[in-house]
């Protein structure tokens, strides 16, 4: 007999003893169509505290085993019995939660507020939930309200201040922050949260040293992990190194400290200490093969090809299936030449392994490395002759070797067998419009990408093509500002979108405007030669010429003028025209 049927009996008896409640009898025949918040109206004189406490003991026993609507049905019963009982009311709305019933949750937290307007646990939760409820300011009243009775609660300063970085106040949010650090320097999370502040205002010194004050309060791994991360962010390597050597000596079997104290070894260009730990790392984990992988990527990656080798056919002899250690095998003979071994090594490579498509890839990869274009085409025919495993991949990568041979109508053939075999998906058609805007059939790639968007209205990519066509030929402007703007929605943090952006306010006439934004473009996307141009272009129409300039400047540093000529030559006469 469990614990929870050992109460209910007590409570049987209690109830026998004391008469029982004054609606006996009236429970339903059914308890999972139980009555509703909404719908109780107890009765003055419905005040038994044995039948409440019966009933709530009957919703956190089927509560405790998953019957959510009994557990409901059994508090709300007990709220008819004491409609005082707010901790009753508590575990109903948590219940309601868990449901995701939030609206009928802040009812009854609202009731237990208004019966213990001093519990500050009741009024946070209440807090909580119009937070949650997207309103803001009443949740913040809240909070002002507690800390004007209790001014030192640090954990209502602390969720008052995450409620003003929701709502962008972030200046607020700061001074609540440093302020109670200052009066409780004990309090680790103070110090915590200050320091993700910090580092939000782009304030690192600031960040690290609130960082190092919370880890003086309390150390954890986790928390020191943290710490390791944004030392490295810094460029303070050796305070990083130091801090995960710590993690290491304080408990040898972590392995995500060994982990990342063999990254930053690497990222130090400290290869042999990275592997000495990996190796290190061996001896604590389970996943031995998987470790060993590592180390061999590491090995092709710094040119130890011998050994990656001697590591990696170790490692195929003890599975022969492993794919990934198959496919890193191949990539290190591919390297030193020896390609027969590579090409036999991805011909054992069956459709319906694990690394199929990439094996057929390299495959034709090593046939056209080899001056062998005809035979990349035959591996990638042979390849689209089984209809159970035809990749995208495979389609497009024909297609551009037509396109290569100069054969570019053979390509748009292959594209029109993918529509067939594939059929006419958004992926087959946009990879279709990029072919034919490789192969200068620009309206024509336009006429995919819209077929596109008919298929699905919000790919990004594909908005952002089409309005950036529009933008570049100066057409459709106001269209092509919609659709940029909805794939920017879509897709905020990407610099090529907001590129367009930039672009389709220059081509307005908003010349600040596409300032802002082909700016926010070379931030995310800084060796973009494209963006440069751009913003030198709109810099000009501001008269600001010598930021113009250093933009045609970082332009032409990062394009290759063999590669792209006329680019080249186009923005190297505009940085003539502004030295003039």
């Amino acid at each position: 007999m469990t614990r929870y049927n050992l109460t209910l009996i007590v409570l049987l008896l209690l109830l026998a003893a004391t008469g029982g409640c004054a609606w006996r009898g009236a429970q339903p025949a059914d308890p999972s169509t139980p009555r509703f918040a909404a719908e109780l109206e107890p009765y003055e004189e419905a005040v038994s505290p044995a039948c409440a406490y019966y009933h709530f003991a009957w919703g956190k026993s089927a509560e405790l085993d998953g019957s959510l609507e009994e557990a409901r049905y059994a508090y709300e019963q007990a709220l008819l019995c004491d409609r005082e009982a707010d901790y009753v009311m508590r575990s109903l709305a948590m219940l309601l939660l868990r449901q995701g019933k939030r609206a009928e949750a802040l009812i009854w937290v609202q009731r237990m507020v208004e019966l213990r307007p001093e519990d500050t646990a009741s009024r946070g939760l209440l807090a909580n939930l119009y937070s949650a409820a997207g309103e803001p300011e009443r949740a913040a009243a809240i909070y002002r309200d507690i800390l004007a009775e209790d001014p030192g609660n640090p954990n209502i300063t602390l969720l008052l201040a995450a409620l003003y970085v929701e709502g962008e106040r972030l200046g607020v949010a700061r001074e609540l922050l440093e302020e109670l650090t200052v009066n409780q320097p004990g309090f680790m999370m103070g110090h915590y949260y200050l320091a993700r502040l910090y580092r939000d205002f782009g304030e690192m010194d600031a960040a690290l040293a609130s960082y190092e004050r919370a880890l003086a309060v309390s150390w954890s791994p986790a928390l020191a992990r943290e710490l390791a991360g944004a030392y490295e962010l810094a460029g303070r390597y050796e305070e990083s190194l130091r801090l995960y050597q710590q993690m290491v000596a304080e408990d040898p079997t972590d392995e995500r400290a060994r982990g990342l104290l063999a990254n930053l070894y690497l990222r130090m260009n400290r290869v042999d200490d990275a592997l000495a730990e990996l190796a290190e790392l061996r001896h604590y984990i389970t996943d031995v093969g998987n470790v060993d992988l590592t180390i061999a990527r590491i090995l092709v990656d710094e040119g130890r090809l011998e050994e990656a080798v001697a590591l990696l056919r170790s490692l195929l002899s003890e599975e022969p299936r492993l794919d990934a250690v198959r496919s890193l095998l191949v990539l290190a003979y591919y390297r030193m030449e020896r390609i027969g071994e590579a090409r036999a090594l991805l011909e054992e490579i069956r459709p319906g392994d694990a690394g199929y498509e990439e094996a057929v890839l390299m495959l034709a990869r090593i046939y056209h490395g080899q001056d062998d274009p005809a035979g990349a085409m035959a591996v990638l025919t042979r390849a689209l002759a089984d209809p159970d495993h035809r990749y995208l991949s495979f389609y497009v990568t024909l297609a551009l070797l037509h396109a290569e041979w100069q054969d570019a109508g053979q390509g748009m053939l292959v594209f029109d067998r993918a529509l067939r075999e594939l059929g006419r998906t958004v992926k087959v058609l946009f990879e279709y419009a990029l072919y034919l805007e490789k192969i200068g059939h620009s309206d024509a790639a336009l006429a995919k990408m819209q077929e596109v968007l008919t298929l699905d209205p919000h790919d990004p990519f594909a908005l952002n093509y089409v309005g950036y066509t529009w933008a570049d030929r100066n057409e459709n402007l106001e269209k092509a500002r919609e659709y940029i703007e909805e794939a920017i929605r879509i897709k905020p943090e990407d610099g090529a979108i907001r590129d367009s952006l930039g672009w389709v306010y220059f081509r307005l006439g908003d010349y600040r405007r596409a300032v802002e934004e082909l700016e926010q473009a070379a931030q995310i996307l800084p060796d973009d030669p494209v963006i440069h141009d751009h913003l030198g272009d709109a810099y000009r129409k501001l008269g600001r010429i010598t930021e113009a300039a250093a933009a045609y400047d970082r332009a032409l540093e990062l394009l290759d003028p063999e590669e792209d000529r006329e680019r080249w030559l186009v923005i190297e006469e505009k940085r003539k025209e502004l030295a003039r």
